[in-house]
């Protein structure tokens, strides 16, 4: 019986085990051999992409893209200076139009603080009744709601115009049939009153998490989520009254922390995210004991009742454990100028990896500096320099022009190796030890100062393997 109510839980909560297809279709002359990759984020704790499909559009423009899910999703897909974006529902199908190809510039591809303009994906066809027009009609209204009353809200933190507002949107977007659409007015409602009472915080969470399903891969959800519970131990561990509430969490003791917020009135499998989600951030906060905090996740994927919750577990912590330097470097499959692909390895020597786009001066600046560097350093250092060019082709040319004399690689799955490798701006560097193990995650650019302090890490290496 237990294991069949757990079932109902983990299909409600985070989709069907098996799912039902969906197609997406469309024709876009201008992205002709260009790639889309559709994703949703699966989760509030690390907020990790998941991709859904990927595929690349036909000469004559043409798409086709099919992936299961288990139940109604916002899906995104990155079109340079868009995020396209849409809710798809199980077992449908959809026509959709792309924007006009806008290439990002090469300033803005280079900027770690660029982000790309959300825009509502066109679907063919579609009725004023169906889920994407009702949801981006109630997202609209809303916005403009907030944006007719900010000062009532956000200065006066008016009630009562929180209660208009409210009912203004309840008469035109009563719930309906859409979970979906219900769970997004819950949440938008649920910031707004946060706005206006920031000082009753914990009363609010109460209101809407102390009970309330989880909808861990709903937007609105997830963002409604991190605006109360976001630094979480931080925040309570200023307040002096807090110490003893505190103690079993700061000690990694998942039980225990559980224990004591369902104390106070969480239901079982919501103090069971709230846990996860304040050991995760306390891993990263740099206030708290690191092992103690992985310690906490670890118990939370034996311990943890909530089905949802563990299938996601182990990409949360291989989020806290890849790229910290001692981990092993993520595997990187990269082809060369020859068309032959291969698993990079460090093979005995240290390697210098060089993720850069010819098109960014700053990338070009820093392949002149290893030169000198390479001459020096080549017989205990290999420099991998790896593409992330659209066109592998412009870094080829940049290769004929400058005659480096290091093989130049590109990655088999970009995508992939962006987010393996958490690339936001190029260049970005890292140091492999012989043993494929992260040494420096990043590591210094040539053009601060890398070389000493690379020899310094290879002398005290080299003493601690003659001690052995």
């Amino acid at each position: 019986m237990r294991r069949f109510i757990l079932l109902l839980i983990f299909t409600f909560c985070f989709g069907s085990l098996f799912g039902q297809m969906v197609s997406i279709r469309g024709q876009a002359a201008d992205y002709a051999g260009k790639e889309l990759v559709f994703y949703t984020y699966r989760e509030p704790v690390s907020h990790q992409p998941h991709q859904l499909a990927k595929t690349t559009v036909e000469k004559d423009g043409t798409f086709v893209l099919t992936f299961s899910i288990g139940q109604s999703t916002e899906i995104y897909t990155d079109l340079e200076k868009y995020k396209g974006s849409m809710v798809v529902e199980p077992g449908s199908s959809y026509q959709i139009s792309l924007p006009a190809y806008s290439p990002r510039t090469a300033q803005e591809a280079a900027s770690p603080y660029f982000e790309p303009a959300l825009y509502w994906l066109s679907i063919m066809g579609a009725k004023a009744s169906d889920l994407n027009i009702l949801v981006r009609a109630f997202q609209t209204d809303c916005n403009r709601e907030i944006a007719l009353h900010t000062v009532d809200l956000y200065q006066k933190r008016s009630p009562d115009t929180l209660k208009a507002i409210i009912s203004r949107l309840e008469n035109r977007y009563p719930t309906g049939k859409y979970a979906y659409l219900n769970t997004l007015k819950t949440c938008s409602y649920g910031e707004m009153e946060l706005a206006v009472d920031q000082q009753n915080k914990e009363r609010i969470a109460k209101k809407y998490f102390a009970s309330a399903e989880i909808a861990l891969a709903h937007p609105g959800f997830q963002h409604f989520f991190n605006a109360i519970f976001a630094d979480y131990l931080k925040n309570k561990s200023q307040d002096f009254r807090q110490k003893e509430f505190l103690k079993k969490a700061l000690q990694g003791n998942f039980e225990g922390f559980v224990a004591q917020l369902s104390g106070t009135g969480y239901r079982k499998e919501v103090a069971d995210l709230i846990a996860v989600k304040s050991f995760y951030d306390g891993f990263f906060s740099g206030k708290f004991d690191k092992p103690s905090m992985m310690k906490g996740l670890k118990e939370a994927q034996t311990l943890s009742t909530f089905e949802p919750l563990k299938a996601i577990l182990p990409g949360i912590l291989s989020k806290i454990t890849s790229l910290q330097e001692g981990s092993p470097a993520p595997e990187l499959m990269v082809r060369n100028q020859k068309d032959v692909s291969f698993r990079l390895r460090a093979n005995g020597k240290f390697l210098y990896l060089a993720f850069f786009r010819s098109d960014s001066k700053e990338s070009r600046a820093e392949l002149d500096s290893l030169v000198s560097m390479n001459k020096k350093l080549s017989s205990i250092l290999t420099i991998v320099p790896v593409s992330l060019d659209k066109n592998f082709a412009d870094a080829v040319k940049l290769w004929n022009v400058k005659k480096y004399p290091w093989g130049l690689f590109t990655p088999v799955q970009p995508d992939q190796a962006i987010s393996d490798y958490r690339i936001k701006v190029v260049p970005t560097f890292y140091l492999i030890a012989p043993d494929q193990k992260l040494i420096l995650s990043p590591a210094l650019s040539p053009s601060h100062n890398f070389e000493a302090l690379f020899l310094k890490i290879y002398r005290e290496s080299r003493f601690i393997q003659q001690k052995k």
